[in-house]
């Protein structure tokens, strides 16, 4: 998973971001969800909070920022929905 901020007055493209990491990143290096964060949290010691986006994990249930999922048929990244992620939890989509 990926964690990013957008630059301000703008949005995210599911499709244009799939061309940009298929092209730049090797399969494996390719984050499977993007989740759209408004303000990135640090620490006292200015690192990033990662203990929290760890243990959220990529449940929509969970997460309220946008979650993204790559999904490889459609060559985009699609939001993430209850229905891809019980698919997900059941084993019944691959990583």
């Amino acid at each position: 998973m990926a964690c990013i901020r957008l630059k301000e007055n703008c949005e995210f493209n599911g499709e244009s971001t799939y061309r940009h990491v298929n092209t730049h990143l090797p399969n494996y290096a390719r984050p499977r969800f993007i989740r759209i964060k408004t303000a990135i949290e640090l620490t006292a010691t200015f690192k990033y909070r990662k203990v929290q986006l760890v243990e959220e994990g990529f449940n929509p249930g969970v997460i309220k920022d946008h979650l993204y999922f790559l999904n490889d048929k459609e060559n985009l990244y699609v939001q993430m929905t209850q229905d891809i992620y019980n698919s997900v939890k059941n084993r019944d989509f691959k990583l």
